[in-house]
């Protein structure tokens, strides 16, 4: 039987259009259906995430170091509308240098950009609960229709302490508080950086500023140590040491000018009162919190822009968990590299033996005559040690940080795995009476938190950087400090006629804070407060990585947000502002990635 041909009819117009449409409304169910279940994007409307995720800011570059870095533009827009309110940011103080610069108006990358563009994951709570250190999106408690973007500190059912800007957590009463540490991973994501010798002011070097790394002898104290040789200008900076038989340290001196100062270095070209092994603490000021508003958008000379602000609040809490990262051309086959960090007068030294390879963490209490060895500070009972891959002659980069009461050590950006957690109870070496900077004549200990030293090795040093870690303040409102009324206290102990008994709140607490000498007496550190909460089943505690100015679980009526407010987990800054020169919407590749 033959077969019958079937042709096949050319489709209509009505069909192209027909299947057109379908094709537009199944892409759009599609869509509909990946943002409702699986993933969405947001925008970020406030700093109190920066600098993780920026809301409205300015991109600038510091006239005087040439770091590049973000200031918060929030405050120009109304927050219930995000309609322009007149105001204008019209000055910051930078990252590294803290020097001031004044917006240029007439640059088009000093605009006021929109904030992040993140996509959210609304999948992965599906099958698995929220972690600590995740950053979430959630519906705000006290109003369903806002979405907020903060960091997971408290999970349900377990009490959460905040003291001295860290986190600490237990279960119930009957239990011991225990410090929150944050892996490895979310360290190196969530620190802050202090200072850079790749970014140095020019001004102040030109002026003769001393260099804020300085020799001290094997040791630890303040005097000469013929080893070190330190080599700065305005183009470079560098340092070398000179084979010793004794151990020769450099030793990282913080200093910070006000506004006022940088001005008198702008505009008189006269430098501050200041010596090399002059100090202050490292504290948690944020370049995003810097911004100078003014009610109108016009261009400001540096001298103008000091006579319109107060005294800046920004970054009145000291930090005491810091990391160094150096770049380091080992320059012997063998002899010891040391690294050193400081807080409380304890001092963790890691000395590795460049011949083998080997690293051994040990930590002595420095306000000893005779450096005491802490033995069993750390966790396990064992040394802690480990083999890296710092071997005889090469270039290496080596950093070591104290975060959340633990040690992490990188070579060559990799982690160094120890035979033993190198975390430690800070609580059983010093009491609430004791937690505090130390300092004496014979050793600057807190006043020099870090360094880096050889004993039998020459080597140079090309890159020192200093990073500070997250300081939760604990705050139940907004405000400037945690000291709170206290600090009337430490304004009461000074004699009536005294400069400290004048001095507002911000300027005593920057005074003690330069003042090392004063350290051992003031009661201004144990005066800090501490902030409790309780968590009950499906309830999470989220805060903001800007703690200073962060709305969140610290200060809302209910402290926390239920399981049924949670929106999804941050993935990706998948499209951050782009730059308006040099041309529009050039793409800015260097911020898209992933959120940590």
């Amino acid at each position: 039987m033959a077969k019958t041909a079937v042709v096949s009819k050319a489709p209509t117009q009505a069909q192209y259009t027909r299947e057109t449409v379908e094709s537009i409304i199944v892409a759009f169910i599609l869509a509909f259906l990946f943002r409702a279940f699986v993933a969405e994007a947001f925008v970020i409307p406030t700093g109190s995430m920066a600098p993780t995720l920026m809301g409205a800011h300015k991109d600038l570059v510091c006239q005087e170091c040439g770091v590049p870095y973000q200031v918060g533009a929030s405050y120009e827009f109304n927050q219930a509308d995000g309609s322009y309110n007149g105001s204008a940011v019209v000055g910051s103080t930078a990252a590294i240098s803290e020097a001031l610069n004044p917006i240029d108006f007439n640059d088009p990358n000093q605009a006021t950009f929109n904030g992040d563009r993140i996509l959210v994951s609304k999948f992965d709570y599906v099958f698995s609960s929220p972690q600590r250190w995740d950053v979430l999106v959630f519906k705000f408690p006290g109003e369903a229709r806002m979405n907020y973007i903060k960091r997971l500190i408290g999970l349900p059912n377990e009490q959460l302490m905040i003291q001295e800007g860290d986190v600490y957590v237990r279960k119930n009463d009957n239990e011991k508080w225990q410090i929150a540490r944050k892996p490895p991973h979310k360290a190196l994501a969530m620190r802050q950086p202090v200072t850079d010798t790749n970014y140095l002011s020019k001004s102040l070097i030109e002026l003769g500023y001393p260099s804020l790394w300085q020799p001290v002898s094997s040791s630890g104290s303040n005097g000469s140590a013929e080893g070190w040789k330190v080599e700065q200008s305005a183009a470079s900076w560098h340092a070398e040491l000179a084979s010793t038989s004794d151990a020769q340290w450099l030793r990282y001196f913080h200093k910070s000018l006000s506004e006022r100062e940088w001005l008198a270095v702008l505009q008189d070209k006269q430098l501050p009162e200041s010596k090399a092994l002059d100090s202050t603490l490292v504290t948690d000021y944020l370049a995003y919190n810097s911004y100078m508003l003014y009610h109108q958008r016009e261009q400001m000379t540096p001298d103008e822009l000091v006579s319109k602000i107060r005294p800046s609040e920004n970054g009145l809490h000291w930090v005491g968990d810091l990391t160094a990262e150096f770049d380091v051309e080992v320059q012997s086959d063998s002899g010891s590299l040391m690294l050193q960090l400081f807080e409380f007068g304890i001092e963790f030294r890691l000395s590795i033996d460049v011949a083998t390879g080997e690293a051994k963490l040990q930590a002595f209490d420095a306000t000893t005559k005779e450096r005491k060895l802490l033995d069993g500070i750390f966790a396990g009972d064992d040394d802690v040690v480990a083999a890296t891959k710092v071997r005889g002659k090469g270039k290496y980069h080596v950093a070591m940080g104290n975060v959340d009461e633990q040690i992490f050590v990188w070579i060559n950006g990799s982690l160094v795995r120890f035979n033993q957690p190198a975390e430690f109870d800070s609580w059983e070496v010093r009491d609430a009476a004791q937690r505090r900077p130390y300092w004496s004549k014979e050793d600057p200990m807190d006043a020099a938190p870090l360094g880096i030293g050889g004993k039998s090795l020459a080597m140079k040093v090309t890159r020192a950087q200093v990073y500070r870690d997250l300081y939760y303040i604990a705050l139940r409102s907004n405000g400037s400090h945690e000291y709170g009324p206290n600090i009337n206290a430490v304004r009461a102990t000074a004699p009536a006629n005294s400069e400290l008994s004048r001095m507002g709140d911000t300027q005593l607490i920057r005074y003690v804070y330069g003042a090392p000498e004063l350290w051992e007496t003031t009661c201004l550190f144990a005066n800090r407060q501490k902030q409790l909460f309780q968590l009950d089943d499906k309830q999470y505690f989220p805060m903001g990585d800007n703690s200073a100015q962060s709305s969140d679980a610290r200060m809302w009526d209910e402290n926390y947000v239920e399981e049924r407010f949670l929106l999804g987990k941050a993935l990706l800054v998948f499209w951050p502002h782009s730059w308006n020169r040099p041309f529009p919407f050039f793409p800015n590749v260097r911020r898209m990635g992933l959120i940590r």
